[in-house]
């Protein structure tokens, strides 16, 4: 169980299926939950983990790629679901974000995928 954002939205997946498609998601679940104090060797808690620095929406993407291996964008979140990608090291989902992105930029989506981009590769 993942808690998203300043909304508090709950997200449920397969720690397996997470853990497996991702070595973010492995690191994470090797530590449990921040704050968590159980000796290592136990079994981690099963949750919730508390993530309140992104979107729903852009987490569910990231949800659905890693199950899916497609993602559905929009330029909403599309960006967002870039940095995601980038900061869960999710290269093939990079590359749909980007693909989007290229052939979606408007002019006034310019200066944010500029920003993103500086942001992203520093």
């Amino acid at each position: 169980t993942f808690v998203v954002g300043r909304e508090q939205q709950k997200v449920f997946a397969h720690r397996c299926v997470l853990a497996c498609r991702c070595q973010a998601f492995r690191g994470m679940f090797s530590q449990g939950p921040v704050g968590s104090e159980d000796p290592p060797g136990s079994i981690p808690p099963q949750g919730p983990f508390i993530l309140g620095n992104v979107q729903p929406e852009v987490f569910l993407a990231v949800i659905e790629f890693l199950y899916t291996n497609s993602v559905t964008l929009n330029s909403h979140i599309a960006l967002e679901v870039l940095t995601s990608s980038v900061e869960y090291g999710l290269q093939d989902l990079c590359k749909l974000c980007v693909k989007f992105i290229k052939d979606t930029l408007s002019v006034e989506q310019v200066c944010e995928a500029l920003q993103v981009s500086v942001t992203s590769v520093g």
